[in-house]
């Protein structure tokens, strides 16, 4: 109720005196909250909106821009221009005050938008020596970028001593006097949990002083147009000037995780196969998972900095946006099974392209068969290989025969028996047996003629019969299934065998497929393509907070486990994996931590699956990834949001803050000839120029330390985040691609396209139809598909040129002609 009353307060102001100017921070939610309680001042809302006395928008949220992908990004800035323009118009500008630090192809974005001014304040670098730049997308697109100087409240406290307003500005224009030179100063007068002061305009025309009240965009517009002498390219992520606060890419990783797979679910999965297969879009419901992703996307929410209340409601969002998606993306793939015939498994390619990849399926097989493939709809097979065969048997108990249809009454909801499908009955002697399944099969059954025929054989008889719940003989498989582009493929299982190309073969401590080899060793590290090494574990002492990491004085950092057991998990040929178990003492008090390591190889991959297991016990430490660079490197490649961004071994310091070289990846991170593929954003370091590392846990206790051995200013308060110190289970999964080659030479995108977004599967229920169907098809090196949904009717996709060079391609029947790193929207033809 805090927020509602401060509004009304300003309204109250603003109403009150004409003079009153005020810029509503970039983000709708602050009006959207208070106009969910006060849905009856709209329209006082939009008459000042439409004056041009209070700016709003064009933000949703204010987000954090490296740990959201793009697409999420274009979504905020949609939701925000939609509802402003509701309420009067949202202000021409990309408010960015508050960020740890912007993301390269923010311009592009911007523009796209209709916004041709930034204002900034984090993330600029010191090579800026003016108070406003031309800042440049890697396309080429650039906006007219305001720097604040000291802050988004650099002026915020000029009125607090009584008549001293004067000496306050003198000193204001002396202090930013270096980057205004004899330009209009711009005073950001407010700033965290500060009220607006409703007798501003009194004081100041009392005092004569030579200050007006504007709102961002009239001073922006005031300025515009003057000749811009720097220009800068890409992202930026300086400490020159404002602390960047890197630690929050690492702080509380549970919540980067979740917010990927709810996005993941989202654009690639619920949009994409509603689009294309489902019966009627549901607007209402991809709205409703949308917002909780967008909430979830605020700079101090999703970075973990913030108290555990805030967090476990972001994981609590997260999980409704992802189950909603995730139901509308199987009801979707329901729709469509629905016409592939009866009993066969039908697999959803959510990929662009045509590919294969692993499904596990749990088949009808007979007893008998000794051998299991996979047969397609136009005869081919491939192989499965084959994980574990279910009890036929379910239940057995002896009743008396008069009992046997009361039995079943009492159990029978529906056609469903024991958590299946009932789908026959089987009499022998004095013997009755349920036969049940996953499905039905037949598809329509006659329950009361069922019942009627129990009744019949077993009436009045009180002697003792058996009764029995059969299922159906079925076999849990793996097979690498080939699917065309956004489409689905029905297959079936068949007696025989299928030829694997690049099978996966496994020893005790070895995997290869020809194309990756793997070797465990003593240590429990192992050696991917004569890399040797490759995931060491490194543990040491954390003495920062959620904002920034620090070592303690008295660091005790652990790389040696104190045993090692490696068992084989999959046997191949389809899915090879071993188990690596290591065991340490992370901590001074002894406690033991056991991490399971399993390494993966799929037939046809030329990348390593890696997934790390463990029970976290200890506070204050974090705890790193290590892989081993094939050859020296100086440079890392890092994908991001809609671009590669090069970064070299150090980074910018300044502002009190020692400013590591721990850099952001949200898709890929690539240097010396291997690629980290990555499910979630990720903190890495290039170390040295020899090996990467990644922070897999890094577990703090307060928000802000103020005491900080790497920060000389508070970044919050002093508060304790018990949640933050990540105790209890832990589980992280990415890939190592190694290749030959830059980053773009290595087909990288495609991999991660490939690791990222498994099949779904659903089943048919048609008694006769297609056994195949293919959507669009997206072509081009490097352009990868960032949405794909039904906007006003039409059939609209977002997709990303991720490429240092002009390409050409196609989406479906549409052709493309993209410019370097360039983001489009493309309509296509349903």
């Amino acid at each position: 109720m805090k927020l509602v009353g401060l509004v009304d307060r300003l309204l109250e102001t603003m109403e009150a005196d004409e003079r009153y100017r005020f810029t509503l921070d970039g983000q709708l939610a602050t009006l959207g909250d208070y106009l969910e309680v006060r849905p009856e001042n709209e329209e006082r809302v939009r008459r000042l909106v439409e004056s041009g006395r209070l700016a709003i928008g064009p933000w949703q949220v204010l987000m954090d821009e490296f740990l959201v992908s793009g697409e999420t990004i274009l979504r905020n800035l949609e939701y925000g221009q939609r509802r402003a323009a509701e309420l009067g118009g949202a202000m021409s500008v990309g408010y960015l005050p508050d960020m740890f630090g912007h993301v390269a192809q923010m311009p592009q974005i911007l523009r796209r938008a209709g916004i041709e001014q930034a204002v900034v304040w984090r993330g600029v670098p010191a090579a800026i020596e003016s108070h406003a730049f031309e800042w440049e997308a890697p396309d080429g697109f650039s906006v007219r970028a305001e720097y604040l100087p000291h802050g988004y409240g650099n002026g915020a406290y000029l009125l607090d001593v009584p008549g001293k307003l004067g000496r306050g500005l003198e000193a204001v224009r002396e202090s930013h006097r270096e980057y205004f030179g004899e330009e209009p100063i711009l005073a950001m007068f407010g700033t965290d949990h500060m009220e607006p002061l409703p007798q501003l305009a009194d004081l100041l025309e009392e005092s004569g002083a030579a200050v007006q009240v504007s709102t961002l965009p009239a001073y922006l517009e005031s300025v515009n147009g003057r000749q811009l002498e720097t220009r800068w390219r890409g992202e930026l992520r300086s400490s020159a000037r404002a602390n960047i606060l890197m630690g929050t890419l690492s702080a509380r990783l549970d919540l980067k995780a979740a917010m990927a797979r709810a996005d993941r679910a989202l654009t690639r999965y619920a949009e994409p196969l509603q689009a294309l297969y489902g019966a009627a879009w549901p607007e209402r419901l991809l709205d409703l998972a949308w917002r909780r992703v967008i909430e979830n996307s605020a700079h101090d929410s999703i970075c973990g900095c913030s108290v555990d209340d805030v967090s476990a409601q972001v994981l609590v969002r997260c999980a409704e946006a992802e189950q909603i998606a995730m139901g509308l993306a199987e009801e979707a793939a329901r729709h469509a099974a629905a016409k592939a015939p009866l009993g066969a498994d039908v697999v959803f390619n959510p990929s662009p392209l045509e590919r294969s990849s692993l499904v596990e399926l749990t088949l009808p097989v007979p007893a008998e068969w000794d051998e299991i493939a996979l047969e397609l709809g136009d005869g081919g097979r491939v192989a499965a290989q084959p994980l574990h065969r279910n009890e036929p048997l379910l239940h057995s108990e002896r009743i008396r025969g008069s009992e046997a249809s009361a039995w079943l009454r009492r159990r029978l909801h529906g056609r469903e028996l024991f958590a299946r499908r009932l789908n026959g009955l089987e009499i022998s002697g004095r013997r009755i047996t349920f036969l049940v399944d996953d499905e039905d099969n037949p598809i329509w059954l006659h329950l009361e003629e069922l019942k009627q025929e129990l009744e019949l054989a077993t009436s009045g008889d009180d002697g003792e019969w058996e009764v029995r719940i059969a299922a159906r003989p079925r076999t849990t498989v793996v097979a690498d299934v080939p699917v065309p582009p956004l489409g689905w493929r029905a297959v079936r299982a068949a007696e025989g065998t299928a030829p694997v190309e690049h099978a996966v073969s496994v020893d005790e401590r070895r995997l290869d497929n020809g194309l990756v080899s793997v070797a465990v060793d003593a240590e429990g590290t192992f050696t991917l393509n004569g890399i040797e090494g490759v995931g060491r574990l490194v543990d040491g002492g954390d003495a920062g907070d959620s904002y920034n990491y620090a070592p303690p004085a008295e660091d005790c950092v652990i790389d040696e486990p104190e045993d090692v057991r490696v068992s084989v998990e999959r046997p191949g040929p389809v899915q090879g994996a071993l188990r690596v178990m290591r065991s340490y003492r992370w901590s001074r008090d002894e406690v033991p931590v056991d991490v399971t390591t399993t390494v993966e190889l799929r037939a046809g991959e030329p990348f390593c699956r890696v997934l790390l297991e463990f029970d976290n016990p200890i506070g204050d430490h974090r705890l790193r990834f290590h892989v081993p660079l094939a050859r020296a490197a100086e440079t890392s490649a890092a994908e991001g949001q809609f671009t590669v961004v090069e970064r070299g071994l150090e980074a910018e310091s300044g502002f009190g803050e020692v400013a590591l070289p721990t850099f952001p990846a949200h898709g890929f991170v690539d240097a010396g000839g291997v690629a980290v593929l990555l499910t979630h954003p990720m903190e890495y370091e290039l170390l040295d120029g020899r090996e990467l590392a990644l922070t897999v846990l890094r577990a703090t206790g307060l928000i802000s330390r103020s005491a900080h051995p790497y920060r000389e200013r508070p970044a919050g308060p002093e508060l304790a985040i018990p949640a933050g110190q990540c105790r209890g289970p832990w589980r992280l999964e990415l890939a190592l691609y190694p290749h030959d080659g830059g980053w773009h030479e290595a087909d990288i995108l495609g991999q991660l396209e490939r690791y990222r977004h498994p099949f779904l599967v659903a089943r048919g229920r048609a008694l006769d139809g297609p056994t195949s169907a293919a959507g669009p098809e997206l072509r081009g090196e490097g352009v990868v598909l960032s949405s794909l949904r039904r906007r006003g009717g039409r059939l609209e996709a977002t997709v990303a040129c991720e490429h240092p060079e002009p390409v050409s391609g196609s989406f479906g029947d549409s052709p493309l002609e993209l410019r370097a790193w360039e983001i489009r929207s493309v309509e296509l033809a349903r």
